[in-house]
């Protein structure tokens, strides 16, 4: 049994490869050369003390040194600037389930590019295929932070026209948080309070730099 450091990484394993794709990184760290499957990867479990060794065809498979899974980590850490992807529609309204006041999003949507931030505002009533946009929003932001689009919420057909979304970037073609979407203490967070949370954001960072 090998035991894990403060980074909850194991220290033994010398054959692990970080993982190149980025978004990847955020979820794995990479693939031990040691074993034979064509697609392993090592899943970090934050939280976790020790781990167990595996054994196939007679080779031990251990989580990788701390150097290597460290740089995988810093890697994922890392964000880029801050864009923001308002999707609404002119030729459909909002529905009751997740409503939008799409005058007060534009509004406010022109106010984060005055701002500076990267912000865009796309009518999907001249979008014909939704869902590669669909599928980011919905794989794209941590499982805490899911949006209400998936499964059990708003489907394709919804994305834009009955529910308005908006989605935020860091630097990555998926972004990081979708919304609407649910949260224990506020509830269901939608389009335009996000919209403002990101301009009383921005405000404070201009406040700070200011100083």
């Amino acid at each position: 049994m090998a035991h894990y450091n403060a980074n909850c990484l194991c220290v033994h394993c010398k054959h692990l490869r970080p993982a190149l794709d980025p978004n990847i990184q955020k979820a794995y760290l990479g693939k031990c050369t040691k074993r034979e499957w064509p697609f392993t990867l090592a899943l970090t479990l934050q939280g976790w003390t020790e781990c167990d060794v595996f054994e196939e065809a007679g080779k031990a498979y251990v989580p990788p040194e701390p150097a290597m899974a460290a740089a995988a980590v810093a890697a994922a850490a890392a964000k880029g600037p801050k864009r923001v992807e308002f999707y609404y529609s002119t030729a459909q309204k909002p529905g009751e389930a997740f409503p939008c006041d799409n005058n007060r999003a534009l509004e406010l949507v022109k106010k984060l590019q005055a701002s500076g931030v990267d912000a865009k505002a796309i009518d999907v009533a001249g979008v014909k295929d939704r869902f590669p946009i669909y599928h980011k929003s919905v794989s794209g932001p941590d499982a805490s932070v899911r949006p209400v689009f998936g499964f059990k919420g708003a489907l394709v057909p919804d994305f834009g026209t009955t529910v308005p979304a908006l989605l935020v970037f860091e630097g990555d073609r998926y972004p990081t948080v979708a919304f609407p979407r649910t949260d224990q203490k506020r509830g269901t967070i939608r389009v335009e309070q996000a919209l403002e949370d990101l301009l009383a954001e921005c405000a404070t960072t201009v406040k700070a730099a200011t100083r």
